[in-house]
């Protein structure tokens, strides 16, 4: 398999491991943060993505002797494809330090002749904070401030371990760059039209969004209040699937004025999960929609077989 190497680097006490603990195990993590110690020097994991890369994850321990040994020795970005870098917005007097720590780290990146997107995960933007002015503020200053660095494109997400969407999303993005998923987007937005869709998204077993469409447009504390709960019952429900290897092909739910439709696929070894919502349909109609989901199966192939 291909190796993809991710840096996961910020203060101490930015919230780096809990994030990466939240996403792996969706429920059950609070406890296991909580008493969560400060990362020693580098923490190494990996996972496999679609059976074909091997995702490398240096946890880049944020205390100052480290950072010092880091910026000491450039060698350790070397071959990076994604650096996510983690800002506490709730920690107002640590800004100016973290974003200087980003500076340095980006003149390395420079030097490497670094091309893709630094992550910026504005975190600990949790939910009781979405619509507090003074956070909301700070957020913008940040990125005003980051986005003074014209050498490099940035991609900001606002994110928290309790809201595991949030950080769903913030990874897919650097793993989609992987995958031509032109076909997927294409069949989303087509069922999104037919059925009159509310939203669709596409996971794969281990929680990455490999697409999601939306029928309005949101702004980011409509699309946490409106959708992100959404998203993390699923993330929540598919991760229990596979950790009690419950058998399961589909699931279709009635609420009182919509209903959601969850499809899942096996194709080469990997696992994915179709799921719509949608205003209340005549069974005729979800009959063809059952039929058009079956279909979709074609265009996984086509994307994910393997073509050796």
């Amino acid at each position: 398999m291909e190796q993809f190497k991710i840096i996961i680097a910020g203060l101490d006490n930015a919230g780096k491991t809990s994030s990466l603990i939240a996403l792996r195990q969706k429920y059950n993590f609070y406890e296991m943060v909580k008493n969560l110690r400060p990362t020693i020097k580098i923490e190494y994991s990996s996972f496999n993505f679609l059976n074909k890369w091997d995702v490398l994850v240096w946890d880049m321990g944020g205390q100052s002797k480290y950072r010092k040994i880091y910026l000491g020795k450039p060698a350790y970005f070397i071959d990076t494809n994604f650096m996510y870098y983690f800002i506490d917005i709730q920690d107002e007097e640590r800004i100016s330090q973290s974003i200087n720590y980003l500076n340095e780290l980006l003149k390395i990146y420079q030097d490497l002749e670094y091309e893709n997107e630094i992550i910026i995960c504005l975190h600990k933007y949790d939910p009781k904070l979405r619509r507090d002015g003074t956070i909301l503020k700070r957020i913008q200053e940040v990125k005003k401030l980051i986005k003074q660095n014209e050498d490099f494109k940035f991609k900001f997400y606002r994110t928290s371990i309790y809201d595991i969407s949030s950080i769903s999303k913030a990874i897919s993005f650097s793993l989609n760059t992987l995958v031509d998923l032109t076909p997927i987007h294409l069949s989303l937005q087509n069922f999104m039209r037919q059925f009159n869709g509310n939203h669709i998204v596409l996971y794969t077993d281990d929680g990455i969004i490999l697409g999601d469409y939306y029928r309005e447009v949101l702004d980011t504390i409509e699309y946490k209040e409106k959708i992100s709960n959404k998203i993390n019952e699923d993330l929540i429900l598919i991760q229990k699937l596979k950790d009690k290897h419950v058998e399961f092909t589909e699931r279709l739910t009635n609420f009182k004025d919509s209903l959601e439709y969850l499809k899942k696929y096996e194709i080469e070894n990997n696992t994915f999960y179709l799921k719509i919502n949608t205003p209340d349909l005549e069974n005729e109609k979800i009959q063809l929609m059952k039929r058009n989901f079956k279909e979709f199966e074609k265009d996984l192939i086509i994307v994910f077989e393997d073509k050796k």
